[in-house]
């Protein structure tokens, strides 16, 4: 398979790449071996896949839609014929390309174990020149026919929704693929994704697996929820001892207040 950077990017030594998963997914992680790429049309974001061809075209649009709708300048859709004609595009672009998101940060995020997990949940934390290499590797080794290439990459984040076609930064972007841009309200999830292009949209597929090959060679750790009771935490360390990585397991660094202040 064919493997390129969206556009260059780089890390720093103390930053890590953390997935939050709950229970059912670090299961099936540790039975399977692999890992899910899941559809855009999965997220919660409506504009995912957009590229910034298309947000210029449609600005382009609605200026040209005259003065009757001028009160519905700045917005993605407009009348009934574009938003249709947006919506159809988006949803044939959201289902075609699959993605693998990380939050690329030095410490765990408390907004994001609170946005995606609950407290029997956990996360995982490579480090990220690691983790990419893991994947650049293997999926050039990967001869797919209905999947042709994977994109890897840093998501940027502007002001999409409402678009702001002043934005020098957009426009200077410099981004070579749809599924690397985001609207500022999601800033606090610094991405970093992993995405595939479906290139046979005749055929429909609910996720897409990955194996990083086997976990005992793998360099990662699995961070409990923070405010996880200790003996669900003991549930976990039991099974992960089955696979041999108990000691991959650990508490997150995130204090709770029922942990300072004792509290019941």
């Amino acid at each position: 398979m064919r493997v390129e950077a969206n556009k260059d990017y780089s890390f720093d030594e103390d930053q890590y790449l953390f997935k939050y998963i709950d229970l059912h997914k670090l299961i099936y992680f540790l039975n399977s071996e692999k890992l899910f790429f899941s559809p855009l049309s999965y997220f919660d974001d409506p504009l995912e896949g957009i590229s910034k061809k298309i947000l210029f075209e449609s600005h382009i649009n609605e200026e040209h839609a005259g003065n009757a709708e001028e009160n519905e300048k700045n917005k993605i859709f407009q009348d009934d014929e574009k938003k249709e004609h947006y919506r159809d595009y988006l949803e044939r672009v959201q289902q075609r390309l699959f993605a693998s998101c990380w939050f690329l940060g030095i410490r765990e995020s408390l907004a994001m174990w609170e946005s995606y997990s609950n407290d029997d949940s956990v996360a995982l934390r490579f480090k990220p020149a690691e983790l990419c290499n893991i994947m650049i590797n293997r999926f050039v080794d990967i001869d797919e026919k209905n999947f042709t290439v994977m994109v890897h990459g840093r998501v940027e984040y502007f002001k999409l929704a409402p678009f702001d076609p002043d934005d020098v930064s957009l426009k200077n972007s410099g981004h070579k693929y749809a599924g690397f841009l985001k609207d500022l309200s999601y800033k606090h999830e610094e991405e970093f994704r992993f995405l595939l292009m479906q290139a046979n949209q005749n055929e429909q597929y609910e996720f897409y697996e990955f194996s990083p090959g086997s976990l005992k060679e793998l360099n990662f750790d699995i961070i409990a929820h923070p405010a996880m009771e200790d003996w669900k935490f003991k549930n976990i360390f039991n099974i992960l001892k089955n696979s041999g990585l108990e000691n991959d397991l650990m508490k997150s660094e995130i204090p709770t207040r029922k942990q300072i202040f004792k509290t019941t």
